[in-house]
């Protein structure tokens, strides 16, 4: 066990170095956020991957399949259709916005600055509560393979995170990405390679586990399962981390591929961390759900190879908690506060991202500690993105022209309707209030945007005569 802490250490020291190294690289905000066309297809590709792979996708759905079977496989196949379909339908979009690096600045354009405002708000309360899920995430796993508290995990987490994020921003953690790409890419396989042979194969595995499991439906309403694909389709789609990685592709034809890419990738590893915690039932290894995957790693797994599994598992929760952190700070300063000061210095923008980066990180830890339970951090944090933000930006990505009536009419369609939905109606029939409410922002979009329309068409026939 020795040599396995020594080579997760040693992973974590190397995490630090990159970003004390490329912060020195770092002289300005677009250094910062890593703004012009830098990166190709293999960089997006491997960037977006580890940052949407985070607990919630691994561990968690470890999880899930290890309380009740493959619902929430299954629902995650929504996130990869809908990653396929930003790649192959909205990064085409991505071309009209040359200069821009953050959704705010998309929405400013599109919707005016009121709109870009609103939207980095409701962006920085997203990615924050990602971040939460992620440390929470984190504790678990610092818990169950070094044998540290679960509080003080998260803080060690968030500090390495703090480090490199915080001193390098989008161009070290995107360096960090490849980094845990490769790790995780690797480790996740062979974890699941050992456990089945130790279970005796992917037959006795299915044995071994009931029936029901194999039902999406176990444990849940038909609408309940629909609601919850619904969720975890738009939930994070275009959420900002990721569309940060659209704006800094050379190309979008590249940016594209990338995308794709990463949307077909996610297809078998969900399935593959799905297996791992069926696998972690049939072998008995704990009998918290939550524990499934690092105990899984803990008990199967021989030395030298267990400190590379231990170490991908920590870059997964690194991995999508940097890129969020830093679309925190980048959606707050850059759509919030350069906005409102519009005199604001460039030196000053870049000490204005490197503190909101750590204050982010520092509130994620007290969400993380509040609230122990991953997908519940998650949902909250959807909540404040696909039901008021997703189809505006979507729709103007697609080239369909609204105005800012639309965006704000639908955003509060939206926002209210999730809000009536889970807290006053407390979620009938098991439906989430993300799904009703980006129902809701969708319709009132449609309408208003109708609307828009016909008196464009007016007001043009009546110019012209």
């Amino acid at each position: 066990m020795g040599l396995d802490i020594f080579i997760v250490i040693v992973y974590l020291a190397i995490l630090v170095a990159m970003g004390f190294l490329g912060g020195k690289s770092v002289e300005n905000a677009g250094d910062f956020t890593a703004s012009g066309k830098r990166y190709g297809a293999p960089v997006i590709f491997a960037s977006l991957a580890a940052s949407y792979i985070g607990g919630g996708y691994s561990s968690g759905n470890a999880a899930e399949a290890f309380s009740s079977g493959i619902g929430m496989t299954i629902a995650l196949f929504g996130f990869s259709i809908a990653t396929i379909f930003t790649g192959k339908y909205l990064v085409p979009g991505i071309s009209r916005f040359e200069g821009a690096a953050s959704t705010g600045e998309i929405i400013a354009r599109s919707y005016g600055k009121k709109a870009g405002v609103v939207t980095g708000l409701f962006a920085f309360f997203c990615c924050a509560g990602v971040v939460g899920a992620q440390m929470e995430a984190m504790g678990v796993v610092f818990h169950s393979l070094l044998s540290i508290p679960p509080a003080a995990g998260i803080l060690l987490g968030c500090g390495i995170v703090l480090l490199y994020s915080t001193a390098g921003g989008l161009q070290s953690v995107i360096a960090a990405d490849m980094v845990q790409f490769i790790l995780l890419a690797v480790g996740m396989p062979l974890l699941l390679i050992l456990s089945l042979h130790r279970a005796g194969g992917i037959g006795a595995v299915i044995q071994a586990t009931p029936s029901s499991f194999f039902d999406p439906l176990n444990g849940t309403t038909l609408p309940g399962f629909l609601s919850l694909a619904v969720t975890m389709t738009f939930g994070e789609m275009l959420v900002p981390p990721y569309t940060q990685r659209l704006l800094i592709g050379k190309n979008h034809r590249s940016t594209a591929k990338g995308t794709v890419a990463s949307g077909l990738f996610s297809i078998p590893f969900f399935i593959m961390t799905g297996l791992i915690g069926l696998t972690a039932r049939a072998l008995q290894v704990t009998e918290q759900p939550a524990e499934a995957m690092p105990q899984l790693i803990l008990q199967v797994l021989p030395t030298g190879i267990r400190g590379v599994v231990m170490a991908a598992m920590v870059s997964i929760m690194l991995s999508a908690a940097d890129g969020f952190l830093n679309g925190a700070a980048v959606s707050l300063v850059r759509d919030v506060v350069r906005p409102l000061c519009p005199t604001l210095s460039d030196k000053k923008e870049l000490r204005w991202l490197r503190a909101t980066n750590f204050l982010t990180g520092l509130t994620a830890v007290l969400v993380a500690l509040f609230i122990p339970n991953i997908f519940r951090i998650l949902i909250l944090a959807y909540s404040c993105w696909s039901p008021v933000i997703v189809i505006p930006l979507a729709a103007t990505l697609l080239g369909v022209k609204s105005d800012r009536r639309a965006f704000f009419k639908a955003l509060v369609a939206g926002l209210i309707t999730t809000l009536v939905w889970d807290h006053l109606l407390k979620q009938p029939a098991t439906v989430t209030g993300t799904t009703v409410g980006m129902l809701a922002n969708f319709l009132v979009f449609w309408w208003q945007t109708r609307r828009y329309r016909r008196h464009a068409s007016q007001t043009l026939r009546l110019h012209c005569q």
